[in-house]
């Protein structure tokens, strides 16, 4: 091989290894700056009271006697009552449903070897079940339904309302976007404190849905709250 060829040959070597290495430390530069980046994460709460828009309530009762036509006419005009009740204070028809009976014989119980048996052999519980947007008239009917013991019906269980808001759907965009405006807010603030850049939006997480009643006195009233976890960059 003559001279000027081996040149040639060893000159091409070298540009090759010297564009290798500087793609190498171009290479090793960006992957260092990206390294570099400083990312804050900071939450975003978005809150909102709502009033509930469902209210279910069972309304229980009890008859007792020896004789099982007894119980079952007990029953019935029990049911009768309460149905009237539940229609006087504002309450749809279709909105009521009248639950299955349940029937405790009391002389198979255990009980002391001298002991007499209870003076009346049969118990029997019932209830209506009402489900109703009219969640406003629930409170008043409850206040009154001391009403119905008057009429002869044996109130049972404790007939307390339980209250359903089940319209989240419409008001998770508007509190998403309020939750994110909110962390975007406390970025800036971060940002400011600590005499940085905020950068672009690196990530975004959202969290569960929260619906809790606003206090122990208004079941009716819910609490809705959301928290979203944002990721910034920062310069």
């Amino acid at each position: 091989m003559s001279s000027s060829r081996i040149s040639l040959v060893l000159a091409a070597f070298l540009i090759g290894l010297g564009l290798t290495a500087a793609g190498y430390f171009i290479g090793e530069g960006i992957s260092g700056r990206s390294a570099g980046r400083r990312i804050i994460s900071v939450k975003g709460l978005s809150e909102k009271e709502v009033p509930a828009s469902v209210a279910t309530w069972t309304v229980g009762y009890t008859a007792t006697g020896n004789e099982l036509g007894e119980i079952n006419r007990k029953l019935a005009e029990s049911t009768k009552a309460v149905l009237a009740f539940l229609k006087e204070a504002g309450f749809a028809e279709i909105d009521m449903a009248v639950q299955p009976p349940s029937l405790h014989d009391t002389s198979m119980d255990e009980r002391e070897k001298d002991s007499p048996p209870p003076p009346e052999r049969y118990r029997a519980d019932q209830a209506v079940l009402l489900r109703t947007s009219k969640v406003d008239a629930i409170k008043p009917a409850l206040a009154s339904a001391s009403n119905l013991m008057v009429s002869g019906v044996l109130l049972s269980g404790k007939a307390e309302p339980n209250y359903i808001f089940n319209k989240l759907n419409e008001i998770k965009p508007g509190m998403i976007q309020e939750a994110t405006k909110n962390a975007r807010i406390a970025a800036e603030q971060f940002s400011r404190d600590s005499q940085t850049t905020l950068g672009k939006l690196r990530n975004a997480t959202q969290g569960w849905f929260q619906v809790e009643n606003r206090d122990a006195a208004t079941p009716e009233r819910k609490i809705v709250r959301v928290v979203v976890d944002v990721e910034y960059e920062i310069n």
